[in-house]
């Protein structure tokens, strides 16, 4: 079987997709014939994939070009199998105020008592421009609207990684033009302004197994309850994982329960994984899905998948029978 790992990509987290990409393709090449693709132009990636024949594509992108389901709608058009969720769940989950539409209206439909959503403002930067309105007063208003007057996360509603994300004191004014202009380097035409949930940060991964749907145990990011999980924690700093946390068992499976069922909502593929808030009054609040979580041995979900049983090499073969056999 050909497998052709594609990495790199053009947004802002190409190094850290070449990490990923890399230790896939050395584990699949014990297994497969590998070929390796650096990402760096669409028309050129485009122009390879339609000169070349490939069993399956394993995406090990990060980020703009490589989420947001431009990468697997070129690939649903020619019909080539790949890793991860499809075109639609993608470009949803890419996206803040899509994704947190989902999970508002799952909430609703199946009467969700301990599942929330940060209050959240979402702004067109385009439209603000054009009615002439001063950016950090609009959006002193809007979050004033909402009842959200203390600290605040900033975020591009479109971005992985948590890349230009930044909590913001809003009694500072330049830390909050500072965390605008952060996010809009990365989304420059919508941005997402949350309130700041103080609690541990949870992460669930969910493995598809053909028609089985496996919830990994949970994983506590060992932050400090009043700070983020942001890029520089999930790669610059080695962030400890824990696994399982220290939570009541009934707790914990509620958490694996809700996961399992956003990941049939977000009609996700292969893997995927959830990130959460739990409160001191063990109230969970969803902040973002990932659908190509990191996949170096260290990260987050093969390490879950360890403690749940499963080796990086399982993994990556779970993923290929999904798409191939």
């Amino acid at each position: 079987m050909k497998i052709l790992v594609v990495m790199g990509g053009l947004s802002s987290e190409a190094e850290i997709s070449i990490k990923t990409g890399k230790e896939i393709s050395n584990a699949l090449s014990k297994k497969y014939e590998v070929i390796e693709y650096i990402l760096t132009d669409l028309k050129e990636f485009y122009r390879f994939i339609l000169n070349k024949s490939f069993d399956f594509v394993f995406l090990a992108l990060h980020g703009k070009y490589g989420e947001d389901g431009v990468i697997q709608a070129f690939l649903d058009s020619l019909n080539i199998k790949y890793s991860f969720a499809n075109f639609y769940c993608s470009f949803v989950g890419f996206n803040k105020m899509l994704s947190n539409l989902i999970v508002k209206d799952f909430i609703y439909q199946n009467d969700i008592k301990n599942l929330f959503i940060p209050k959240s403002i979402y702004l067109n930067i385009n439209y603000i421009k054009q009615k002439g309105y001063d950016l950090v007063n609009y959006v002193l208003d809007s979050l004033k609207k909402e009842f959200i007057m203390d600290y605040v996360i900033v975020k591009p509603n479109s971005s992985g990684s948590s890349v230009g994300v930044s909590k913001v004191n809003l009694s500072n004014l330049e830390e909050l033009n500072n965390a605008i202009n952060l996010a809009l380097s990365e989304d420059p035409n919508f941005i997402c302004i949350q309130e700041y949930i103080e609690g541990i940060e949870l992460s669930v991964g969910v493995l598809q197994d053909k028609n089985n749907i496996i919830p990994l145990e949970v994983c506590q990011l060992g932050v400090d309850n009043t700070d983020i999980f942001d890029y520089q924690k999930k790669y610059i700093v080695n962030t400890k994982h824990i696994i399982p946390p220290d939570l009541d068992e009934s707790l914990l499976n509620y958490v694996k329960f809700i996961s399992k069922e956003l990941f049939l909502v977000f009609n996700a593929k292969d893997v995927a994984r959830f990130d959460y808030r739990l409160t001191s009054d063990n109230r969970l609040y969803f902040l973002e899905v990932n659908t190509i979580p990191g996949f170096t041995r260290v990260s987050i979900v093969p390490d879950q998948a360890k403690h749940s049983g499963f080796s990086f090499e399982n993994l990556l073969d779970i993923i290929i029978n999904n798409n191939i056999f």
